[in-house]
């Protein structure tokens, strides 16, 4: 992969990881102020990017199609010098996932291959592996319901895992979805039988997620609650000062909607009325997301859900919704409020 740099990223600065409209790649966008954006990088090749500091980027590289070797790297974009994080053999399903923690100090991924899809924490003590979470069973993927994540806790005591391909039907293991560790001991304090579509908040240890009940959080007192009753988010996303998470739920003509969550106990906000997808921060307040063409009762978008109609927008939680040159939303920084 090759990256280019135009120009030094300005300490403080906020940042996105996207696709511009009519340009190859993936950029490095300072959308700190976004009357003014500016390109500060730009990559070519690779996938799966995430933010590692302001100034280090990570991601994949594979040599072919699912099953092949591949690789996770770094790159420092001050020096454009690129670095192996790990390589594996044979990249199985939700090979590509992993997560950083807050202090770019461990990497929380899973592995797959022939043996199964384990679950890890790689730091500078080592490689431990987590949890044995069984093979990933020959099926569709439904991409409202299916989710694979790990993420640590925005204070960084907590890493967790979420993944519902080796519990459903045609799969091997009995492995609880989503799974809580504490990283001082590497003990297990949380694990249950259902859920999806886990989140943590961007402050302190609250882990989110979705089950037939609807959106609850678990807090390291043990303690587990109901958020919003019935509510069955997709992709959730956290606002980076904590206060907010976006995601998108279906309506009964099979459309996504965008909603906001106040995660200081408010209402459910919907971002607009109209069909719109793969919602995420680009700062506290603005909202990226996709546009969708419209399903309704004698038009509807029949097997494989809505398609995209094109149209990309940014909203303003404060309820402005505007055009956007953005395609894809990747990434954002900062993920947690004070980070450098």
């Amino acid at each position: 992969m090759a990256v280019v740099c135009s120009s030094q990223i300005p300490a403080g600065h906020q940042l996105a990881l996207v696709t511009l409209r009519g340009v190859q790649g993936i950029v490095v966008r300072d959308v700190t102020d976004l009357t003014h954006p500016v390109t500060r990088c730009g990559f070519s090749g690779g996938s799966n990017f995430r933010f590692v500091s302001s100034t280090r980027v990570s991601y994949i590289v594979t040599t072919g199609s699912l099953g092949s070797p591949g690789g996770l790297y770094l790159v420092d974009l001050t020096t454009s010098t690129t670095s192996l994080v790990r390589a594996w053999s044979s990249g199985g399903y939700a090979s590509w996932v992993y997560a950083w923690s807050p202090d770019g100090q461990k990497l929380s991924y899973l592995s797959s291959d022939a043996t199964g899809l384990k679950w890890h924490v790689l730091s500078a003590a080592g490689d431990k592996t987590l949890s044995a979470l069984g093979t990933v069973g020959a099926r569709g993927v439904d991409g409202d319901n299916d989710d694979a994540m790990v993420g640590f806790s925005a204070d960084g005591q907590y890493v967790a895992v979420e993944e519902t391909f080796t519990t459903q039907k045609n799969a091997s293991s009995t492995t609880p979805p989503i799974q809580i560790v504490r990283l001082s001991d590497n003990k297990s304090v949380y694990s249950r039988a259902d859920g999806t579509m886990g989140a943590w908040a961007a402050n302190g240890a609250r882990f989110y997620f979705r089950t037939t009940a609807g959106v609850q959080v678990w807090e390291p007192t043990g303690k587990v609650q109901t958020v919003s009753a019935g509510l069955q988010w997709i992709r959730p996303w956290p606002s980076s000062d904590g206060s907010h998470i976006t995601f998108t739920s279906l309506n009964p003509q099979g459309n996504h909607l965008v909603g906001i969550l106040d995660t200081n106990g408010g209402p459910v906000a919907l971002a607009s009325p109209e069909p719109r997808a793969n919602p995420g921060f680009l700062t506290p307040t603005l909202i990226w997301y996709a546009g969708e063409q419209l399903c309704t009762t004698t038009t509807p978008c029949g097997f494989g859900g809505p398609a995209a109609n094109g149209k990309t927008y940014v909203y303003d939680i404060a309820g402005v919704e505007s055009g956007s040159v953005d395609i894809a939303l990747f990434d954002s920084w900062p993920h947690v409020a004070g980070q450098s």
